[in-house]
Formats: C-alpha cells, sequence, structure tokens
C-alpha cells in the first residue's frame, strides 16, 4: 500500500526541484501522475488543505455531487467500475482521487498543510522560488499551479452579515457540527449549490426561505442508481465502459451548438426547460419567479430531479424582493419586510477572477501575475504566460467549459505541459511570445463573441466589463487538436548559466 501524503517534503529529493506543483485536485494529481510516468520524479505537490481532491474536500454540503456524469468524470486512464450512481456523489469523487494517489505511488510527492504565497523567478538562475505560510523556501526549474479558479468562496457585501446572531456560513465551508433541525433557515442564492442543498434540507426544518436573484435554466438529470449488475459488467468488461465514456463524451459534445447565439437547440432547449418547470410547479406566480430571462446558456445551466419539487413544500419559500440587510435574528428585504431565521447558509458561489490574488507570482523584470492580469486575464492556451517562464497552469484563462467534462481539459493541459518540461534543456528557460499570446487570444475573444455567453446577462463567466476570461468557445474536439503537441515557435528559448542545478 503506497503511504499517505505527509506535511513533510519527500526524503528522496533535496535542493531544487524539476518541478513544484501548487493544488491537489484533480488538475495537481493528474500532473504528478503523468510526470511520474513521464520518466520525472524530482517533484512535489504542495497542498493548502489536510487531504486531497480540491473543491471535492471544500464541498461538503448535503446533496453534493458532479453534473457531470460519473464515467466521463474520471481520469481516462483510470475508469472506475464501481460508481455508484450515474452521477457522482462528493464522497465518492474524494475516494476515487485518493485511490489514484495510491495507485500510481505520488503519496510520497504530496505536502498537505503547506499554502504557498509566494513564487520568485530569478532570471540569472532560471529557477523559480516559493515561499509558504510559514516562511519556509523551495527552489523548482519549473512550477504547476492546479489552483483552481472555483476555490476562493464568493462572501457577499450584505449589510450586517457580521452582526447576525445566528450561525451563518458559505455552503463550501459547510459546519456539519450545526444542526439545522427543527430551525427557520435562509439560504441565499439559487443557483449550483443551492438546487443541490434544499431538497437534502428542506424536510428538517421549520421554515426554509431561497432568497434568488436571478432564475436559471434547469434541466432534469436523470441520476439513478447502478445495480450490481452493471458494475459487474464494467469490472468484467472494461472496454463497456469504455463505450459509455464515449457515448457520454459525444452526447455532451454535439451539445456545444446550443450555445451559439439563436442557435435552434437552443430555442429547443429552452422550450424543454421550461416545459419540464410548468409541468412540476403548479403555482403560477412561482412558475413567473422561476422563468429566466435571458438567452438559455447565458448564465450555467443547472441539473436537478428534486429541486422543483422540493419548493412545493409547504415550508419552502422563494423570495425574489432584494436583501435590504441582515439583522441580530433575520432578513429584512427592500420591501420594508422581514423574515426571522436561526441560521444563514450563503450559496454564493465562488470568486472565479480573485485565485491569482491569493499567489504572488513575480516574473521576469519584477512583473507581478496580479498586476498583468488585472489588466487582462489571458494566457497562451491557457497555460503560459508573457513575462512568467517554465510557469504554467491547469485549468487558466478560457479553458473551462459549459457543455462537458473538464477532466478532458485537464487531461489535455497536463500532456501540453509534460512535453513543454520534458523539451527543457538543463540550461534553458521558455517565455510564450507577446505576439503569440495576442493573436491567440484575439480569436478566442472573436469567437466567445458569437457565443450566449456574450449575451447581456450576468454570470461569473464575465468580468464587469463584459470580457469572457473563463470559457473555451469551441468544441472540445479543437482544444485536443491545439494541445496535442506545443508549438515551440510560440515561446522564446533563453540559456542560463548552471546554477539552478535540477536533474531535467
Amino acid at each position: 500500500m503506497s503511504p499517505a501524503p505527509s506535511n513533510a517534503p519527500p526524503r528522496e529529493k533535496e535542493g531544487v526541484l524539476d518541478v513544484a506543483i501548487i493544488g491537489a485536485g484533480f488538475s495537481g494529481i493528474c500532473m504528478g501522475i503523468k510526470l511520474r510516468a513521464g520518466g520525472i520524479s524530482n517533484f512535489r505537490i504542495f497542498e493548502k488543505s489536510r487531504g486531497v481532491s480540491g473543491t471535492w474536500w471544500d464541498n461538503t454540503y448535503p446533496g453534493a455531487a458532479c453534473d457531470v456524469p460519473s464515467h466521463l468524470y474520471c481520469f481516462s486512464f483510470e475508469l472506475n467500475p464501481s460508481w455508484s450512481r450515474v452521477f457522482s456523489p462528493q464522497v465518492e469523487i474524494q475516494d476515487y482521487v485518493r485511490h489514484c494517489v495510491a495507485k500510481y505511488g505520488i503519496a510520497a510527492h504530496i505536502q498537505l498543510q503547506t499554502e504557498i504565497h509566494r513564487a520568485v523567478f530569478n532570471e540569472k538562475t532560471g529557477c523559480w522560488r516559493l515561499t509558504d505560510g510559514m516562511g519556509k523556501t523551495t527552489d523548482a526549474r519549473c512550477v504547476v499551479s492546479g489552483v483552481g479558479g472555483l476555490s476562493e468562496p464568493n462572501i457577499p457585501d450584505i449589510p450586517g452579515l457580521n452582526n447576525f446572531e445566528g450561525t451563518w456560513f458559505h455552503s463550501a465551508r459547510w459546519k456539519h457540527h450545526h444542526t439545522l433541525k427543527d430551525k427557520r433557515v435562509a439560504v441565499i442564492g439559487s443557483a449550483a449549490s443551492a438546487i443541490q442543498i434544499v431538497p437534502q434540507i428542506a424536510p428538517n426544518v421549520e421554515k426554509l426561505y431561497l432568497f434568488q436573484r436571478t432564475a436559471n435554466y434547469i434541466v432534469p438529470r436523470n441520476d439513478r442508481a447502478y445495480t450490481d449488475q452493471e458494475k459487474k459488467r464494467f469490472k468484467q468488461y472494461p472496454f463497456l465502459m469504455r463505450l459509455l465514456r464515449w457515448k457520454i463524451f459525444w452526447r455532451l459534445n454535439m451539445h456545444f451548438s446550443l450555445f451559439r447565439q439563436k442557435s435552434w437547440m437552443g430555442l429547443w432547449a429552452s422550450k424543454q426547460s421550461l416545459k419540464d418547470m410548468r409541468r412540476k410547479i403548479d403555482d403560477a406566480t412561482l412558475q413567473d419567479k422561476l422563468t429566466p430571462r435571458y438567452p438559455i446558456g447565458c448564465k450555467r445551466i443547472l441539473l436537478s430531479d428534486d429541486f422543483y419539487p422540493a419548493l412545493n413544500r409547504g415550508n419552502v419559500h422563494l423570495i425574489t424582493d432584494g436583501i435590504r440587510t441582515i439583522t441580530q435574528d433575520g432578513i429584512r428585504l427592500r420591501n420594508g419586510e422581514t423574515r426571522k431565521v436561526d441560521t444563514i447558509i450563503l450559496a454564493t458561489g465562488f470568486r472565479p477572477f480573485d485565485f491569482f490574488h491569493l499567489l504572488d507570482f513575480e516574473g521576469l523584470a519584477g512583473r507581478r501575475l496580479s498586476d498583468v492580469w488585472r489588466g487582462s486575464l489571458e494566457a497562451l492556451r491557457g497555460v503560459s504566460v508573457t513575462g512568467f517562464p517554465n510557469l504554467f497552469f491547469l485549468l487558466g484563462p478560457n479553458t473551462a467549459l459549459g457543455h462537458n467534462s473538464i477532466i478532458f481539459m485537464i487531461e489535455q493541459q497536463v500532456s501540453y505541459i509534460v512535453q513543454c518540461i520534458k523539451g527543457l534543456g538543463k540550461n534553458t528557460y521558455i517565455d510564450a511570445k507577446p505576439s503569440a499570446m495576442q493573436r491567440y487570444n484575439a480569436r478566442i475573444q472573436s469567437a466567445l463573441a458569437n457565443t450566449v455567453w456574450a449575451a447581456d446577462c450576468q454570470s461569473w463567466y464575465k468580468t464587469s466589463d463584459g470580457k469572457i476570461p473563463t470559457l473555451w468557445p469551441y468544441n472540445t474536439v479543437r482544444y485536443w487538436r491545439w494541445m496535442r503537441t506545443p508549438d515551440l515557435s510560440e515561446f522564446n528559448s533563453v540559456s542560463i548559466p548552471d546554477t539552478c542545478s535540477a536533474d531535467l
């Protein structure tokens, strides 16, 4: 059995690392596995939490589950015949990541409870120096950031929140010791996490007030448990899992046309979503509150089988009036009414554009990534930024998806980055050319302008000026094609003295 991840650095290698990986979610773990498979063992994965799996470590709220089918939400090289359901629950996804860590022997490379605060590039040595929260430093020739954009909880600036005398917390920081039984509970936010939480807690609370700012398009999840016979067949005949995976992949890939402006598929999907809502919700006033006023896909499309039935419960109340302030014992609305509550749950998502402020990257000539990305959140192929040599991002700008599995994108990026790292000479660093990065991002933004994501609606996809730095504007096959082999003409290659020794 492989050793568990440690709080201490690995003993097998002292001095300069070939690669430092920040984050032990799906991205960082995949990176470690593929580095080891490629013959690079002098790496370390730094993780701020007490365990691996990233967002699946943080999000343990009731009902937490993936909205991508289980057999596609896993690594292509490590299929899992034992998924219990079509859509994986949080605990199984976390167990799957732990399984991968053990099977592929990377536990000894993981250093838990170590938050990297700063990374500075030395032009003379071609090395990065990383500093953690305790002030300890580590040198590495290459750095890979696996810090996801959905890692920093969004705590809305609601007047009076800190004066609330009851209990409040964010859905990604769930207080499991706090019972909700027979309590009056407010859930602020009505998107992806809220539609999973509400059906789970509604039967146990006295009253549940769900505060909705904007209605969402919700489509049936069609979730179910896999039978023992199905799981047995998957285990005996792995090709059946592979066939199912490809079926899911291509079905979801075809859904991309839904996100083109005024597409017939988008119009059809919109009608079907509203038809399903009206079939499950009887009250006409509630139907009106739940009807979106924007093109489907402009905001994230949500999946649920039990959210609408939960809203029909007598103890559940959907509130669309804005919040004026939070009092000591409740929430005052803009219309002057007050709802008395004992507990407030913030299902308000994350800050996708703030994660880079948590880690101070300093590149060539003292350039800070926070300054560069404050002006324009861009990267070459989503992984490299001009002025930050040998620094690579997983799930960087414009690589998120609205229609398929993000694990697919991670694997393409990891393959690309491993090729870049293995191609480095011992006394060389590479830096993305400004012209290459500009051309690439101009093409990306031009394509995004023709999608529903550019429509007039508020979403976490967009910045305040309307730019979309998050989503990939094509189908996933095109990303696979573009990432198969690094184009070295897009980089400047710089020779350096042999003063930052490592094994590459």
